[in-house]
């Protein structure tokens, strides 16, 4: 095998790049001496030198061609090495055409620009002697005669290398290991006659050329040989001119059919290739006209040279028209920065600085309609030039649902004004320009006295009317700079710019006697409504915007305690602004916990109070503040309900306490603690049922508890809230029974599994004869009602003695069981199972 490190090689090429690729795939194949040549006198005069063991070269050089080249070689006129391998690489490539020629100049390989990757191979086989200069074309002559056998040998001994069989057999056996390039084939041979040999041939190749060779020649003979398929015919005896030239006829006869079938095979092969092209682009042309998107090329100037049929759908234009134009030219551009900015994106994309490109463009069509589009940037390269692939998507419905999604965002759909979330906004960046610029705004609290009258009375319908008219016109007064909102219910806000106290006041009369002048009429009734207004300053020395607010809702609050249709500026000495300040803060610090999730409840147990088992726990509402302290209910409960703002911790301990009943086998029923706000809320029920089905917690085991106070409260309220828990599956307990004697006419009415004696009867029952023939009476009437009776407050043994002489079902308190914390329950579960 050859070390092709040691060699070296002279590479003949014009074209630069291909030089160069060459080279480069030649030493990368392990032939390290490469020089390489531009042109074939710089060749010739390296060759001259001598040293080089091959020569590659192409055919095109810009003096003398490859060919030519390799004449001058192997003829000796360089002086040098005669047989030094050469190899030619050729572009256009006809093999039999390519053979002649190599043959006729003596090279000892062709090799297509296409197959270069297998040059190491060939430059070795060359090397190693495997392949040598195309030499003569092999000629069998199949000749009984000695003396005619002869003569052929030595007139065509200079054109061919001939080998002579005397004998068909010998003749078809030398055949089939050469594959001769030509046959001469004598008519009348022994055993076996010339056409029987030629049948054989034909059989096994029909492209095999054979000239017949007879001394019988006639015009019919003649005829009959051709017509079974030699190539030619030579009469005996035959003179050298004539066998020279019907020989050559043959080969050169080969040559042009085989060249021909080649040149038919390649215009076939372009044909089916051009056939396959146009196919696949009308293909692609019908995928692209299918298309929502439009497609379009853009060239370095950012015209359109290409466009699909989408386009014309899209903007109305023709696509004819639209080739040669610029993008640029569709743009709705008011203020030139849509075009500005397209063509930066396009600029980037072209000079490489960025691989794609996304933006949003407003169009206009052909009609002067504006339409949106997102746009694609990408480049693309064609024949050395670069331009821009760009594609457009209509998107003019999503703007349009975008602007509707950023209007609903903004305005309260009812009356049309802006409405809470923006107006917070806007109260932020009116502090903050309070701080910036060292100046004052105002803000105005509107709430309609007496607005749930025209609800309860007329229905909502004719209360959403109200609600609109009263803010067209409270509209049509404000000032353009100013910001009118509709902060929900019967509740508006203005946001008056860079204002006095003095003139706040002044803006704030004037709305309130827009509102004391309306009248709204509905079904024969005239009806006036009135307003109470809270008032704030917002001069930026506040700790944040919200406090402002907070400020025009305690204002607003002393103006209703007052009186109701009244004005009030906030003041911090009024003695109801501290008070409300209060229950406000504490439902702020709710509401923050809630969302912080430091809402956490603890669990007391409920007992049997004769076999000791626990009948359920009731849940126990704790928070945490920021700091992590434990916060009793009875500091911020009471907040809660006076601000309307129960109804929030109601449905959160509701979710809490269904969870536990899921995550703590040892809880199986859990009591819940009900507001009476609770019984107003039409989304409680919803809450429980979602909560039960999220956790996959059986209804049976969840008990509300209710206070009597706020079961009296409102009994029909109260009864249908029960009636709608027990549809559900959940059971129902009456707290603190016994604190209202007034409350034994209604025990029948509401559907209770449970009565929670008053705490009040039982903590001095072991002390007060009083409290035990009471708590025994009321342990009876519970009984005969068919529920069960339970007895909270049991401190000592004494007491849960007593209860157990009088029969009461259930016992609760610090001597049966203190609260304690949902982690230790679930501790007790862990330690249960290890147990197991």
């Amino acid at each position: 095998m050859i070390n092709v490190e040691g060699i070296k090689i002279l590479v003949a090429y014009q074209d630069p790049h291909k030089l160069h690729d060459l080279t480069d795939q030649l030493q990368r194949g392990g032939i390290i001496q490469v020089t390489p040549a531009r042109s074939a006198a710089q060749a010739l005069n390296l060759l001259k030198a001598g040293g080089f063991d091959l020569l590659l070269c192409g055919i095109d050089l810009p003096d003398i061609d490859g060919w030519r080249m390799a004449r001058l070689i192997r003829s000796g006129a360089l002086g040098g090495n005669t047989q030094l391998p050469i190899v030619v690489v050729t572009e256009v490539w006809c093999q039999r055409i390519a053979e002649v020629t190599a043959r006729e100049y003596g090279v000892n390989r062709l090799i297509p620009e296409s197959q270069l990757h297998k040059i190491v191979p060939v430059i070795e086989e060359c090397l190693d002697g495997a392949v040598i200069p195309y030499g003569k074309p092999r000629l069998l002559v199949i000749e009984d005669a000695p003396d005619t056998a002869d003569l052929i040998r030595r007139v065509l001994d200079r054109q061919f290398a001939i080998e002579v069989a005397n004998d068909g057999e010998h003749g078809l056996r030398l055949w089939r290991e050469g594959r001769h390039r030509l046959i001469l084939l004598d008519y009348m041979l022994p055993q076996m006659s010339g056409k029987d040999i030629l049948a054989h041939i034909l059989k096994e190749d029909p492209t095999q050329p054979v000239v017949m060779m007879t001394a019988h020649s006639s015009p019919e003979l003649a005829e009959q040989m051709m017509m079974s398929g030699v190539t030619d015919f030579l009469p005996k005896p035959f003179r050298t001119e004539a066998l020279r030239k019907v020989c050559e006829l043959a080969i050169r006869r080969d040559d042009f059919l085989t060249s021909n079938r080649e040149f038919a095979e390649k215009v076939e092969s372009l044909q089916r290739s051009e056939s396959d092209f146009r196919h696949i682009s009308e293909t692609h042309q019908l995928l692209l006209d299918n298309l929502q998107t439009v497609v379009m090329e853009l060239d370095s100037d950012f015209r359109i040279r290409f466009l699909n049929v989408p386009w014309r759908g899209l903007t109305g234009y023709d696509l004819d028209a639209s080739l040669g134009c610029k993008l640029t030219q569709f743009v709705f551009d008011d203020d030139d920065s849509y075009g500005v900015g397209l063509e930066a994106k396009l600029q980037e994309v072209l000079s490489g600085a960025r691989e794609l490109a996304e933006l949003e463009l407003c169009l206009l069509d052909s009609r002067g309609q504006k339409l949106w589009a997102q746009v694609k940037i990408r480049r693309s390269e064609n024949f050395n030039t670069a331009s821009l692939t760009v594609c457009l998507d209509n998107i003019t419905k999503r703007k349009e649902a975008q602007r509707q999604l950023e209007y609903l965002a903004m305005h309260d759909s009812l009356t049309g004004l802006f409405n809470r979330h923006y107006f917070e906004e806007s109260l932020r960046q009116s502090f903050a320009d309070a701080i910036r610029n060292q100046r004052q705004h105002g803000l105005i609290y509107i709430d309609l006295d007496y607005f749930k009258v025209i609800n309860d009375t007329f229905g909502h319908h004719e209360g959403d009317e109200v609600l609109r008219q009263v803010a067209h016109l409270m509209k049509r007064r404000i000032r353009a700079a100013d910001l009118l909102c509709r902060l929900g219910g019967d509740e508006y806000a203005v946001l008056v710019h860079d204002v006095c106290s003095k003139k706040l006041f002044e803006i704030a009369r004037e709305l309130q006697a827009i509102v004391n002048d309306f009248v709204y009429q509905a079904k024969n009734h005239r009806v006036n409504l009135g307003c109470s207004i809270g008032l704030s300053v917002i001069d930026g020395e506040a700790v944040c915007a919200e406090e402002y607010l907070m400020q025009a809702d305690i204002a607003l609050y002393v103006a209703k305690g007052r009186g109701r249709n009244l004005i009030h500026l906030y003041d911090p000495e009024d003695q109801e602004s501290e008070e409300l300040r209060s229950r406000i803060n504490w439902t702020q610090r709710m509401r923050k916990a809630i969302s912080e999730d430091r809402i956490v409840l603890h669990f007391q147990p409920v007992f049997d109070a004769h076999n000791k088992n626990i009948v359920y726990y009731e849940a126990l509402v704790r928070m945490r503040d920021e700091e992590g302290n434990l916060v009793y209910p009875n500091q911020f409960i009471p907040a809660l309900e006076n601000t309307g703002e129960m109804h929030l911790l109601d449905r959160w301990i509701v979710k809490l306490a269904i969870r536990s009943v899921r995550e703590c086998t040892k809880i199986e029923r859990v009591a819940i603690n009900l507001s009476a706000q609770a019984f107003k809320d039409e989304n409680l029920v919803p809450v429980v049922k979602e909560a039960l089905a999220l956790n996959d917690v059986a209804p049976e085991c969840v008990t509300f508890e209710l206070t009597e106070s706020a079961s009296l409260f409102n009994l029909a309220i109260t009864r249908n809230m029960i009636t709608q828990l027990n549809e559900i599956g959940c059971t129902f307990a009456i707290d603190d029974f016994g604190s209202g004697f007034s409350s034994f006419a209604y025990l029948k009415e509401l559907p209770a599994h449970f009565i929670k004696l008053d705490g009040s009867f039982i903590k001095n029952l072991h002390q007060d004869d009083v409290d035990k023939a009471l708590v025994r009476s009321l342990i009876q009437v519970v009984q005969a009602l068919g529920k069960k009776a339970v007895a909270e407050f049991v401190e000592n043994e004494q007491i849960l003695e007593i209860l157990r002489r009088f029969g009461v079902d259930c016992v609760q308190g610090y001597h049966t069981g203190r609260p304690v914390t949902f982690e230790s329950l679930m501790d007790e579960c862990l330690d249960k199972n290890m147990l197991a």
